[in-house]
């Protein structure tokens, strides 16, 4: 079983699996997508990190959520040639900009193509194109699994949208994972999500009157959930500091009795760590460690099911 976590370019997104792959804590069977957003030295260092590891992942050939893929070479951070990585998958979003150049592989690479786009799917049906690409990752959807058959790995954004942070509060608890990591249903062959982070892309984040802390864990019985810890004092946008050790001393508090042995992560003994701290590490840092503790629980499961 492939995990293949789908993840935008973002800085915090970056330093996280950067960290991973530095302490060795992804692995072969974790694969992460990027889909670039910025031309950033920190997607640069990331990627030739990952190359010098040996860490198999992918770069989405045509980032459709960003000016990324505007700016064509002439990049202020280029990326290291990947076209001879063995374990470097390509990978292209089926969308009006595709081109079959997006996805041509070596020898020992294998392709990845994202399709959500049923009609462009079906366009593809039965080109020679299609027959080529390796894996597709589609939405868990019965019309796009009957075109691309024994190829599908699926694709899920099993995080709720609220409007507001703050609603998260009404969540408290919910059911994270619709692809079980340990038995793929129905025919696929490797799961796709978007992780903590959600499908929706923002270029800029908006400020919001709470803050959120989200922790993913596994229960007895294989199935994983999330957590919302979300601050008290959502009146108003100040605060920022105070509300953060609001969310913090909830999940400090929760973790002893709901979060042991695999669950406790290393990433998130640091998270806990700012308890002793009086300064506000900012929401960069603390999403880069709740991601990181996904992926290291990530890592153990399926270290676990080999």
């Amino acid at each position: 079983m492939i995990y293949y976590p789908y993840l935008r370019g973002r800085m915090y997104d970056l330093l996280a699996l950067k960290e991973l792959v530095e302490r060795k804590q992804l692995g072969s069977q974790i694969i992460p997508i990027i889909e670039p957003v910025r031309d950033s030295k920190e997607l640069q260092q990331t990627v030739e990190v990952m190359c010098d590891q040996q860490q198999p992942f992918s770069i989405v050939a045509n980032p459709q959520v960003s000016l990324y893929g505007l700016n064509g070479d002439a990049k202020l951070h280029p990326l290291p040639n990947l076209a001879e990585i063995p374990f470097f998958h390509p990978s292209a979003i089926l969308a009006p900009d595709f081109s079959s150049d997006f996805l041509k592989t070596t020898s020992e690479q294998t392709s990845l193509l994202i399709a959500k786009n049923y009609p462009l799917l079906k366009a593809y049906e039965n080109s020679r194109l299609l027959n080529k690409i390796d894996n597709v990752l589609i939405p868990e959807e019965a019309r796009l699994h009957g075109i691309v058959g024994n190829k599908a790995i699926s694709l899920t954004d099993p995080l709720s949208f609220v409007e507001h942070v703050a609603d998260y509060a009404n969540l408290d608890d919910e059911y994270f994972q619709p692809a079980s990591w340990w038995s793929q249903a129905d025919d696929y062959h490797g799961f796709g999500d978007y992780s903590m982070v959600g499908s929706y892309y923002f270029d800029k984040g908006m400020p919001s009157r709470a803050i959120a802390i989200h922790i993913i864990y596994v229960t007895a019985d294989g199935s994983l959930r999330i957590h919302h810890f979300v601050s008290d004092s959502n009146e108003t946008m100040g605060g920022q500091k105070n509300k953060f050790f609001e969310a913090l001393n909830k999940l400090v508090q929760w973790v002893p009795d709901n979060l042991r042995g695999l669950n406790d992560t290393t990433a998130l003994q640091e998270l806990m760590l700012y308890q002793d701290q009086d300064k506000f590490p900012g929401l960069g840092n603390v999403k880069k460690l709740s991601l990181m503790h996904h992926f290291q629980l990530m890592h153990r499961l399926l270290d676990i099911k080999k």
